[in-house]
This record gives structure tokens, sequence and C-alpha cells, in this order.
């Protein structure tokens, strides 16, 4: 008997293997969720008025005029919440609304300081009635018995501080060589210049030239015209070749020629 095979083979059943899971990139994703949650937890915690309250504020600067005291009492209302919250903003401008405060930086002090460097303003004149100017010809103010009777008086057009302090300073080194200074000055509208010096001479330079003018004047005033200093009451530039003098009221002296 024969027997009949069956052509053909059976398939094995083959097996997939399995990927092997990688738990870092699962675990990833939920880390950095952890961490930012910490981190806004930790900041909270922070802010909370409770932690890390501020509990000192020191000053530091060279002062003349600004009152240590005040200062600290002005600002302390702003030094609230926690080190990390402070309104430092606010604290800073409290500061320098205060008269001779120019600008004020605030530091926070690792864990419950503020420590503020300050600035003071510096006046070199008077601007007008109210006002003081600083050597960048900005304006600030001050109480009145603070400021030095010595200082001269600027006056001009408004948002012309810069320029005439700027004048101002350049008349001033000029003036000093000679035991000279400006106790006012002014210019007009059309920026025309006079200047009265601190022996009550009053110069008048006008508009034009008006720098060529002021070093004429120096030069005829310390080489020809300076012994009349007390019977001079104008001295008055405005002319191309020469200029005129205006003498006191009975005080003109025996005085004839050129200068």
């Amino acid at each position: 008997m024969v027997r009949k095979t069956k052509r053909g083979a059976s398939r094995k059943q083959v097996k997939k293997q399995r990927q092997p899971i990688e738990w870092s990139k699962l675990l990833q994703p939920a880390a950095i969720a952890l961490s930012l949650f910490a981190v806004i937890v930790a900041v909270n915690f922070a802010k909370d008025s409770t932690t890390l309250p501020i509990l000192h504020v020191t000053v530091e600067g060279e002062f003349i005029h600004v009152d240590r005291a005040k200062l600290v009492k002005a600002v302390t209302p702003f030094a609230t919440g926690s080190f990390l919250s402070v309104d430092v903003a606010s604290l800073r401008k409290a500061g320098e609304t205060l008269p001779w405060v120019k600008q004020i930086q605030v530091r926070r002090v690792w864990p419950d300081s503020l420590h503020l460097i300050v600035e003071e303003q510096v006046a070199v004149a008077r601007w007008k009635d109210k006002w003081l100017l600083n050597e960048k010809g900005e304006t600030f103010l001050a109480d009145k018995e603070s400021i030095s009777a010595e200082l001269a008086t600027l006056e001009g057009p408004d948002n012309s501080q810069e320029v005439i302090v700027r004048r101002y300073r350049d008349m001033v080194i000029k003036l000093a060589e000679y035991g000279l200074a400006i106790r006012n000055l002014h210019m007009d509208e059309r920026r025309a210049w006079n200047v009265t010096l601190n022996n009550g001479i009053k110069v008048v330079l006008g508009r034009a030239d008006s720098e060529n003018r002021f070093s004429r004047f120096i030069r005829v005033y310390t080489k020809e015209l300076q012994k009349y200093k007390t019977q001079i009451a104008v001295m008055d530039m405005r002319y191309t070749n020469g200029l005129a003098v205006i003498w006191k009221q009975g005080q003109q002296p025996n005085f004839s020629g050129t200068v």
C-alpha cells in the first residue's frame, strides 16, 4: 500500500519581538511638568509677604543737602512685601521726588534687605525764581533755605536751559581768571544775550557774534576799564569796532580817548 504524501510545507508561527519601553521619553514630560510646578510653588511661596519679608533699608551716598532720615521715611511705605515681590519702581520714584535727590539705584541684599545707592543733585545755578539747574541743564526743586545765595540766576525761554547752562559754564571759566563771576545771565526770545557780573556791571552782548563780543569785553575791560569798575553801569558791546559805556549817575570820570 502506497501512502500519498501531501505536497508543500506547513508555516511556522513567528513570534513578534516586543520593543523595549523607553521610559526616559515617557518620564521626560512628566519631569518637566513637575519641575515647572515646583518653580511656581517656590516663586509663590517666596512672594508671600510672610516669607522673606523686607526688614532693613540701608542708604549709601555722599550728601550735602539730602536728609538721610527723611529719605528712609519716604521709601519705607514701599518697602513692603517679600524679598522678590517688593515694588522697586514705586520705591525709587518715592525717593526721587525728595529735594536734592537726583537718582536712586535699588539693590536687593539677601535675604531681607534693600540697599539704596543715592546720587545727590549738584546745583550750578538758579533757573528763574523757582528752580535750580544741574550741570546738564536739568531743573529740580529744593528747599529755599538750602540754596546758596552765591548761585547765579539764569533766565530764558522755556526749554532753553541746556543751551544757557552750557554758555554759562563757558563764561564762568573765562571770567574766573580775572576774579569775575556772573550774577545773572539772560537770553531772550531772539537769542540775544545780557550778562550782569558780580561787580554790578551789565554787559550787553546782543544776538549776532555774541561769543566774540564777550571775548572782546574781557580784553577791553581787563586792560583799560577795570579801574573804573565802580563807576560803570553798562557796557554795550553791540558795535562792530567798539563799545559804549553807560556811567552810573553822577559818577562819570574825566575820561577821553580810545580803548
